[in-house]
């Protein structure tokens, strides 16, 4: 049986059709590309390239930063996070030799009226595609699949039927270090550069590192630990170190001085303001075209990026360059197509296909995982929830690198339980959190590995306490997380909320350790039954026994403490006020109180609907369902900082995406197909209007505008977000419906009303479940029937396979 559809006509809705292609640009018809094919969308459209040590960003206009190891703390190339302008960080230029035109390859920083453009982002890579002045130009950035260097790839075709001489000039300009810098006229006085003829390459390295400051020898008194080249293919005309000697006094980046020149004065060293700009020329026969290559490698020292040019690059040996960047491109696509190749949907709506199969599983490991990394914001570090929870995108493909973030992780709690709320790679500093759900997302994702792997093994990996270097198992971390909460619980039996829970910005609900979180209650009481569960099945039945018991009270107590008549309170204060209850004017329901409710059982059936009914009454908006409603319109100190943002911004009254995935998720258990497939519409970026949304059609962004904002219905904050993990993970697992659960693959699908039928194919303990769903024609029977291999089931759930390898099929019908 194959898992393909074949859909009709009537299968595919206008929208999907309207999604494929905006007035900005369009996806390619496998839907692993999105061309931008106007060079002036409404904000930068961007993509996050990396592997897990390197990683570059690039926008449409090819403007953007590049880093190695730790996205805000060692930055090699210096960019302006000017969302307005978007023209910083690299520039490729073209000169005309006979006629001395400059222009830019990219949009920045000449802005040029090209007489055709596409920014052709893909899976690992960007393409732009130009021309002008009768060049053709194809500039393409990627990051090796494994090495610590970015390529640029260019060629360049005439179009003018003569000979061409064309100058090409690379240019970045150096950070080598944290970044956004406020003191650039003070850092740029540590930076050295030396050009290096023998391989086309200037290396830059910093004297100063602002991240860390020495007990010994004190603050500003460290070497970055990293060095970086910039090469060239080709045989160079000129190199420049020096900013001010490339743009002339005053200058331009549209019209650098040094363009204009024949002959370049080269500054290198340590006494001028470091950038890196290498020119060569590019012959071009009537009609031919030619290859000219770039790049930039960073490592630990100087000969580990001397060997890195002349292995990994093959730069300045005689052509061998231009070879050994194709294969790089190859291996660097094939990579993430293997990667990806598993757990695959088939809709009705392509675009959701799109997003789901390729790009928010990209998002949510280059952008998120590797990269940690976006053009709102550079974080480099490594969040205690954020990462765990985006390792989820591994459990269905690659389970190996999910529990390979659980030691990481784990490394990172104290010894009392509790964890480092973030903290950076390279440094290992990090922030102490007071806030109280951190901790438990630990107990979360190591229940869900073993869900998915049947792995108890996993519990036996060791991992040291940041105060403790004595390694401990997991499950030990797991107890003292679990040990930490319980004892910061109220005398109500509802646990405290502290300096806030998985939202931060109710950051002074809590401080005096007096304030209640119910939406932490109803997580906890989640994961009770799930280790209860565990303990079970490791033998420790007196543990099993104390979590049911411990669930159970604590699921009455919410029920009596935390119910406001219609819906859950979202939390009380230090002074015992309520938050997200009908007495509050503003902040009157969360969506997080109710959502959990009903996806960990909590609310019996009757206030399972009237939450319910509520969230779709007070919160579902055509943007997605708001965090809360309605918007606070002032600041309140005693609640924290989401009240000092606009109404309607971000977590204050906006959709804020990753809680407003678990709205469908939500819905999707209460069997509302309806707004299921409204929420799918309204989280789906290709199906909106380009010039109200803003943001890139191919990515999710953190967060949406809610009504209260006059721009209700733009996004922001794309690429860093944990919603890109877990819409892949609530559209598998609920809206498919194909999840595992204790005793096996479960299916349970809830396909919006409009869809008949779905396909997915994915692993599950070594076998792999090619599935497809339809819906029945109405009428007796059960709600949902399953056949594995040509044979009905009882009941909905597969107990897991006996052996490893091999395919089964499965169809699902439902009514």
């Amino acid at each position: 049986m194959s898992s393909s559809l074949n859909l009709s006509a009537t299968d595919v809705t206008s929208e999907s059709a309207a999604g494929m292609k905006n007035a900005y640009g369009h996806f390619t018809p496998d839907g692993r590309e999105f061309w931008v094919t106007n060079p002036k969308p409404p904000r930068p459209w961007v993509n996050i390239i990396a592997n897990p040590q390197f990683g570059l960003a690039v926008s449409h206009t090819g403007s953007g930063f590049s880093w190695i190891g730790n996205s805000q703390l060692a930055v090699l190339t210096r960019w302006e996070q000017d969302l307005a302008r978007d023209s910083s960080g690299r520039f490729l230029y073209a000169r005309d030799a006979d006629t001395g035109r400059v222009w830019s390859l990219a949009p920045a920083p000449c802005f040029p009226a090209y007489d055709r453009y596409e920014c052709r982002h893909g899976i690992g890579y960007t393409t732009i595609v130009s021309q002008l002045h009768g060049i053709a130009a194809e500039w393409t950035l990627f990051a090796h699949a494994e090495e610590p260097i970015e390529y640029w790839r260019v060629q360049l075709t005439d179009l003018s039927g003569r000979a061409r001489r064309i100058e090409l000039c690379g240019f970045v300009e150096w950070c080598m270090g944290v970044s956004p810098s406020p003191r650039r006229e003070f850092h740029k006085l540590f930076i050295d550069t030396r050009f290096d003829s023998q391989r086309g390459a200037i290396f830059a390295h910093n004297h100063m590192w602002e991240a860390v400051h020495s007990e010994t020898y004190g603050h500003w008194n460290t070497d970055f630990p990293y060095v970086a080249a910039f090469a060239c293919s080709e045989p160079l005309l000129s190199a420049q170190g020096d900013k001010s000697a490339f743009l002339g006094r005053y200058g331009d980046f549209a019209k650098p001085a040094a363009l204009g020149e024949d002959l370049w004065r080269p500054q290198f060293g340590r006494h001028g303001d470091a950038i890196g700009a290498l020119r060569c020329v590019v012959e071009l026969r009537a009609g031919g075209s030619k290859r000219a290559d770039f790049a930039l490698a960073a490592g630990d020292d100087q000969a580990r990026v001397e060997r890195l040019l002349d292995q990994a690059a093959k730069f300045g040996q005689n052509g061998a360059a231009h070879e050994t960047v194709d294969k790089a491109l190859e291996q660097a696509r094939a990579g993430w197509t293997q990667r990806l190749s598993a757990c695959r949907i088939e809709t009705p709506e392509p675009t959701l296909n799109f997003l789901n199969n390729d790009w928010v599983r990209y998002q949510a490991i280059s952008g998120r995982i590797w990269g940690r990394a976006g053009y709102y914001q550079q974080s480099g570090a490594y969040g205690f929830r954020d990462q765990l929870q985006d390792s989820q995108v591994w459990l269905q493909i690659d389970p190996r690198q999910c529990r390979r973030q659980l030691r990481l992780h784990a490394a990172h709690q104290f010894a009392d339980g509790s964890v480092y709320h973030w903290w950076h790679p390279l440094t290992e500093q990090g922030h102490i959190t007071r806030m109280t759900d951190d901790l438990l997302w630990l107990a979360y994702v190591s229940a869900n590995y073993i869900r998915e792997t049947g792995d108890l093994s996993v519990l036996d990996e060791t991992a040291p306490f940041v105060d403790d270097k004595e390694p401990k198992p997991l499950l030990e971390h797991v107890r003292r997380a679990f040990a930490r909460v319980f004892k910061r619980t109220s005398p109500r039996g509802i646990p405290y909320i502290g300096a806030g829970d998985w939202n931060d910005g109710l950051n002074a609900v809590g401080l005096q350790e007096r304030g209640e979180s119910f939406w932490l209650a109803e997580f906890l009481a989640g994961l009770l039954g799930d280790w209860a569960e565990i303990y079970r099945r490791i033998g420790a039945l007196e543990h099993a026994g104390e979590f049911e018991r411990r669930r159970t009270e604590l699921v009455a107590a919410i029920n009596q403490h935390g119910w406001d008549g219609q819906w859950y309170t979202r939390a009380t204060l230090d002074d015992g006020r309520k938050l997200g209850s009908r007495e509050n004017r503003v902040g009157r329901i969360f969506l997080n109180a109710q959502v959990w409710a009903i996806l960990n059982d909590v609310a019996p059936p009757d206030r399972a609907a009237q939450c319910f009914a509520a969230v779709k009454e007070q919160l579902i908006s055509p943007a997605g369902a708001l965090l809360l409603a309605p918007a606070f319109d002032a600041p309140i100190r005693e609640i924290g900082y989401i009240t000092r943002y606009a109404p309607g911004l971000r977590e204050n009254g906006g959709v804020y995406t990753h809680a407003a995935t678990w709205a469908i998720a939500a819905a999707c258990k209460m069997r509302d197909r309806e707004l299921v497939g409204r929420l799918l519409t309204a989280i789906n970026p290709a199906l909106k209007d380009p010039d109200r949304y803003w943001a890139e059609p191919y990515v999710l962004p953190g967060n949406v505008d809610g009504p209260d904002s006059p721009h209700h219905g733009r996004a922001g904050w794309t690429w860093y977000t944990g919603s890109a993990s877990w819409l892949n993970r609530i559209i598998t697992h609920w809206v498919m419906g194909v999840r595992p659960e204790w005793a096996g693959l479960c299916f349970d699908p809830c396909l919006p009303t409009r869809w008949n039928r779905a396909s997915l194919t994915r692993p599950y303990r070594g076998v792999n479940y090619r599935i497809r769903i339809e819906r029945a024609e109405n009428g007796a029977g059960p709600t949902c029937e399953v056949t594995v291999g040509g044979k009905r089931i009882d009941g909905n759930v597969v107990p897991p396979p006996a052996r490893a390898g091999g395919e089964v099929d499965v169809l699902v019908r439902f009514r």
